[in-house]
This record gives C-alpha cells, sequence and structure tokens, in this order.
C-alpha cells in the first residue's frame, strides 16, 4: 500500500522536500510519480480500462439494468459491513425508482462521524484518508482504496481517450500541489515527475510580476496536455491575451470548479485548442465529463445520480435540483443516496452525436469564488486556498474575507475544536500570504451566502 504511506509521513516529507534545492524537488516529485505510476498503469487497469471503453457501447438499456445491479449490489454490500447502514431495511431494487425508498443522507450527518461510515470489510491498513472542504468550506474526512486509485484514473484515461489523448502523454498540470516554497521569489516554479511525463507547476505564485516567467513556461511546453482548475487557468489565460500572445497546447483538461462559457471561451482562445471540462468529487461518488461533441455526460458506471427537488421529488428534465449520489466503486466509505450540496439539471433532447447512451447533465451551481490579490500581487484562485482547509475536521463553514488592501479575515464557525482549527488555517494563510499582509481570524454563526444561495470560499471586498 504506496500511497498510504506517503501520506501517512506527508507533513515532514513537505518539508524537506520544501528546503531542497530544485533539483532535488524533481527527484522527489519524481519518486512519487514512480510510486503513482505502480498503480495508475499497472495491469490490472489497463485491463478495467479496456472494460470502460467496452461501456462505451451501451444501450440505454444497458446502462439502466448495469445501474440497478450496481446499485443493489452497494446496498447489500454497505449494509452487512458498514455501522451506519446496519438498520438499512433489507430491500432489493426491482427498478431504478425504487432507490426512492431509502433516506436521503446529508453531508453533514457524514461530516460529524465519518468513522461510522468505513466499512470494517477494508482494514484500517488499506486505507488512503483523504479530505475534502465541499461548497461552503466544511471539512469531511473520506476513505478510499488502492483499488479506487486504479479505476478512478481509468475514468480519466477514457475522457482522455475522447479528446485523442493516450495514457502517459506529456502533460503540464496547474492543480493544488505546493510543487515550491511560498516564500521563493525566483523561477522555477515547477518541477517535473518523470515517470509520467508531467510538469507540475505552482498555482500560489501567479501574478503580473511572474506572467512573463510563466508564459515563457508554457511557450517551452507548448502543445502539450495543459490540466487544471479553470480559475488557475483562466488567470494564465488572461495573462496571454493581456500581452497579445498565443501558445498553442495539445488540449486542456479542467475540474475542481465551475466553468462558466466565458472562462471557456478565454481558455481556449489563449491556448488555441480545445477545453474539455469534467466534474468530480473526492468522495468518489459520481463522475460527469465533457465528451468531444462538448456535452456533459453522466458516468453511469461510477454511481448513479438523482436530482432531487426541494420537496425531494425527482426533477424533470431542464429542471434544476439538489444532486444525490449513490457511488458504486469506493468499498472503504460507500455512500447511498448522498446530497452533496451541488446542484444541476438534466439535459432533455437528442441523444449525444458522440453516439454513447449515457445520459447528459449540467451541473449549475457548485462553489463560486473571488479572486485574493496579496500586497505583493501574487493572485489566488479558491481552489489555491481550499488547499488550506482539508484538516480542519470541525469547521461548519469557513470563508476568506479580504476587506483591506493589506488584510484578510479567516471566517468560520463549527463546534468541538472550531478555533483551534480556524486559527491553524489563519497561520498557514499568514504564511503563505507574507508579513505584508495581515491574517485575522474570527468565529461567525453563519456564512456569508450570495444571491442564489451561493457560499463564496474567497469575498472580495477591496475596491478594484
Amino acid at each position: 500500500m504506496l500511497e498510504p504511506l506517503i501520506r501517512r509521513h506527508f507533513g515532514g516529507l513537505q518539508r524537506l522536500y520544501d528546503h531542497a534545492p530544485a533539483p532535488a524537488r524533481n527527484a522527489m516529485a519524481s519518486a512519487r510519480g514512480w510510486f503513482l505510476t505502480r498503480i495508475r498503469y499497472s495491469s490490472q487497469s489497463a485491463r478495467f480500462l479496456n472494460e470502460l471503453l467496452l461501456h462505451e457501447r451501451w444501450t440505454a438499456g444497458d446502462v439502466s439494468e448495469y445501474q440497478l445491479r450496481a446499485l443493489n449490489e452497494v446496498i447489500a454490500f454497505a449494509r452487512s459491513t458498514v455501522p451506519f447502514y446496519r438498520n438499512y431495511p433489507p430491500t432489493a431494487l426491482n427498478r431504478l425508482t425504487d432507490l426512492g425508498l431509502l433516506p436521503v443522507l446529508e453531508r453533514e450527518t457524514v461530516r460529524r462521524d465519518p468513522q461510522r461510515f468505513f466499512s470494517l470489510a477494508v482494514p484500517a491498513r488499506c486505507r488512503i484518508r483523504a479530505g475534502t472542504t465541499g461548497t461552503t468550506g466544511a471539512n469531511l474526512k473520506v476513505a478510499y482504496t488502492e483499488q479506487l486509485a486504479r479505476e478512478n484514473w481509468a475514468f480519466l484515461l477514457r475522457q482522455w481517450s475522447w479528446a485523442g489523448v493516450t495514457p502517459r502523454e506529456p502533460r503540464v498540470t496547474f492543480f493544488g500541489a505546493r510543487v515550491v516554497p511560498s516564500e521563493q521569489m525566483k523561477p522555477p516554479f515547477w518541477t517535473l515527475n518523470r515517470p509520467e511525463g508531467q510538469t507540475l507547476a505552482s498555482i500560489y505564485h501567479l501574478s503580473e510580476r511572474t506572467a512573463g516567467d510563466y508564459l515563457r513556461f508554457l511557450e517551452r511546453h507548448q502543445r502539450k496536455v495543459l490540466e487544471g482548475f479553470p480559475s488557475v487557468l483562466g488567470m494564465l489565460a488572461d495573462f496571454a491575451l493581456q500581452s497579445g500572445t498565443t501558445i498553442p497546447m495539445r488540449v486542456v483538461f479542467t475540474s475542481g470548479e465551475p466553468l462558466y462559457p466565458d472562462l471557456r471561451d478565454k481558455i481556449e482562445r489563449a491556448f488555441k485548442t480545445r477545453n474539455f471540462d469534467s466534474y468530480g468529487m473526492t468522495e468518489y461518488c459520481g463522475q460527469i465529463q465533457e465528451c468531444e461533441r462538448g456535452q456533459m455526460h453522466l458516468i453511469p458506471d461510477y454511481g448513479f445520480l438523482e436530482i432531487l427537488k426541494t420537496n425531494g421529488e425527482p426533477a424533470g428534465p431542464d429542471e434544476e435540483g439538489d444532486f444525490v449520489w449513490t457511488g458504486f466503486l469506493n468499498r472503504a466509505m460507500p455512500l447511498i443516496r448522498y446530497r452533496i450540496g451541488d446542484r444541476g439539471r438534466w439535459q432533455s433532447g437528442a441523444r449525444c452525436a458522440c453516439g454513447r447512451a449515457f445520459p447528459l447533465v449540467v451541473p449549475t451551481i457548485t462553489r463560486e469564488s473571488d479572486i485574493l490579490r496579496s500586497v505583493d500581487g501574487r493572485l489566488f484562485s479558491p481552489r489555491a486556498l481550499n488547499q488550506l482547509l482539508k484538516e480542519a475536521a470541525s469547521l461548519r463553514f469557513c470563508q476568506f474575507v479580504h476587506d483591506l488592501p493589506e488584510r484578510v479575515i479567516v471566517r468560520a464557525g463549527g463546534h468541538g475544536n472550531a478555533v483551534a482549527d480556524m486559527m491553524q488555517i489563519r497561520a498557514r494563510l499568514q504564511e503563505l500570504l507574507g508579513v505584508r499582509m495581515r491574517v485575522t481570524a474570527e468565529l461567525a454563526a453563519m456564512p456569508l451566502v450570495r444571491p442564489g444561495g451561493k457560499v463564496p470560499l474567497i469575498v472580495n471586498q477591496v475596491p478594484s
């Protein structure tokens, strides 16, 4: 079990990594990449990917048959091995609509006591632990297995194939890994994972001052696969377009945040290629992926999605409702009828021209947020600051309120160790922003909410 070992010692490894010179950081990133390739590109992963590619031939009837069987299997497994589900009625589903006989599981229920959802069939030493912060910034501890890591990667590779990308094609990554120390002021702001042909770039050093460094870096890597958070790639696109530059990339993959039409447009203009978007979650309950025809498909062999109205009834076509997921793959922590806090709608109309019988669905409300600009000019996307929250188990919500040019307030509420967690986040944010910014903390009863019920992670009140 390689990945749990890495995670167990991550804090010490990160400190060692931060103090190492750039060549040593490349070596350490490549060593971790070697561990991951053992999981992602194993013979088991290849067999599973081949199976997934065959699923693309399914008819609508095949999809329904598979989902009904998978639902019955995961419910039976959960009832027999997971403490929380022991009192669930022994219901065998005869049709997909029978799932509505079971209760909806609220995210707060899981967040309060995640261990009740761990399967006793998966030994503790085999669980990989992770954290997610959801729409409101409330931390949730989750668990999964190395087998699920393989399978999840295979689903990603299947979407890559829709874009004509093969496994291990060279790629440039702008996700949340802290690849260089936050106090570093000069490039390189990136490191190399050689086994996967991956260059990991920092999302914590973006500013007008470093824009030229990042653009020259991307120019050296042009025509490679580009992946990252939409808000981060949007900043890079702004740097390019404002300088009158375009940088042709092989293809762009985005995930982790909403991809709005104007954001997609400038990313595609700056990098002169198609943007393939996806929606997923750390709980591994479901996926939505964009195909080569530009449609967002529910991935029916990953999980079952219900979209429910406020009264609990199923939403009709083009009618917005709450996403309620039942995952098929996560045997370490199965979640049944899990209301994750996001919303969306089924897309009506003809079957997608890509030919797949996978249902069409449109995520409409996930986390929305502003951008934080530090005094030294660095720009922080919501997903950059989101990484600070993943160890704070007692917070019900957390937001960063930028009310003065030189001040940010960590505004949070929760129970138990909420004050300690909030102060730890304050200290980590202070370290990230540097001494020229002042970071304070404030307990609050409720989050700041925008029209439509959106809860931003970053609230920027500083006039531009």
